[in-house]
């Protein structure tokens, strides 16, 4: 993920979706609230890496 992918801004964006998606399976606000924030940013950093593509065609959409 480069630098540009985690400005602040994005950041923000990216707990937004992470929580909405977390209530929306059932989670409880209380207990996402409660959550370590290291395990919540390990998610988003694992929810919005860049995906890896096995050839460059297939990473350029061909």
């Amino acid at each position: 993920m480069n630098d540009e992918d985690f400005t602040p801004e994005k950041q923000k964006e990216y707990l937004d979706k992470l929580i909405l998606s977390l209530i929306d399976e059932g989670k409880d606000i209380n207990e996402i609230l409660d959550m370590p924030y290291h395990f919540v940013l390990e998610i988003l950093h694992e929810r919005n890496k860049p995906k890896k593509e096995k050839s460059l065609i297939a990473a350029f959409g061909g």
